[in-house]
């Protein structure tokens, strides 16, 4: 299984650096499918394995990230301030919701995500422009709206860089301020529902060797060491092969996923 794991953090990894994208949305199906031929983890909460696990391996990938971008200045840490009190919200409710959902029903709201995020890069471009700089931005909307990306962190177990960009666009952000808060924003969301994910365990009765509650560590280490190594191969790729070519390659990948998830992962 080690040997899965590790291939899981290079795909991770390479996709992360070529689109800015992977995470959660490569490793949640991974780990999902993967967790069915475990032994020792169930099929009742194989989705919430894999969840609590990618969400704990978003803090290593993202890490690297964050300090990347905070030496270059591109983290706006007054708006991560202004999200914090709607992300942890909707943190607590995604926790909520994702401890009483069956595996099953959380598959199928993993690959409805997956087919809007195909359709957010198939079809709509967030190129920052003029027009960002025209808005007016609502404490109502910003808290909602981080609500909303808490929720479904902890409930999908990914980063939402793909919702937090465009927002932070809508802001008045510049594209490269939007880029670093998001990573900002997702490795602060997924170290509340790491903490989230391992507290619950402890009011459950499932036993599974090499894990704490939701955090399978086998899993962690394979992903998160190899993905770490593979990442800035995936930004050499990202400058030597068409941007076109790297969107319909994934977003085919995703439309795979989603599928099995949809239908064959139950």
């Amino acid at each position: 299984m080690m040997l899965w794991y590790l291939l899981t953090g290079i795909f991770a990894g390479t996709m992360s650096g070529m689109l800015g994208l992977g995470g959660g949305i490569v490793v949640v199906p991974a780990l999902a499918a993967l967790f069915l031929y475990n032994p020792d983890i169930s099929a009742e909460i194989h989705m919430r394995m894999a969840i609590g696990t990618s969400l704990a391996i978003m803090i290593v990938t993202l890490g690297s990230s964050l300090y990347a971008h905070h030496k270059r200045g591109t983290v706006n840490w007054l708006m991560v301030k202004t999200v914090f009190p709607g992300l942890l919200v909707g943190i607590i409710i995604g926790m909520m919701l994702v401890c009483f959902l069956p595996s099953s029903f959380l598959s199928r709201i993993f690959s409805v995500f997956l087919l809007f995020i195909i359709i957010h890069m198939l079809f709509f471009d967030h190129d920052a422009s003029e027009e960002y700089k025209l808005k007016t931005i609502s404490s109502h909307l910003i808290m909602g709206f981080s609500a909303l990306i808490g929720m479904l962190s902890s409930l999908l177990g990914v980063g939402g860089g793909t919702m937090w960009v465009p927002f932070f666009l809508y802001c008045k952000l510049p594209m490269r301020d939007a880029v670093g808060t998001s990573v900002a924003c997702g490795i602060t969301a997924a170290v509340i529902a790491t903490i989230g994910f391992i507290s619950a365990g402890f009011f459950t009765d499932f036993n599974i060797p090499y894990s704490t509650s939701y955090i399978y560590w086998p899993a962690f280490l394979g992903v998160s060491m190899i993905s770490i190594i593979f990442a800035p191969i995936g930004v050499f790729m990202a400058y030597k092969l068409s941007a076109v070519l790297l969107k319909y390659v994934f977003a085919l990948f995703l439309f795979i996923m989603a599928i099995q998830m949809m239908f064959f992962m139950h």
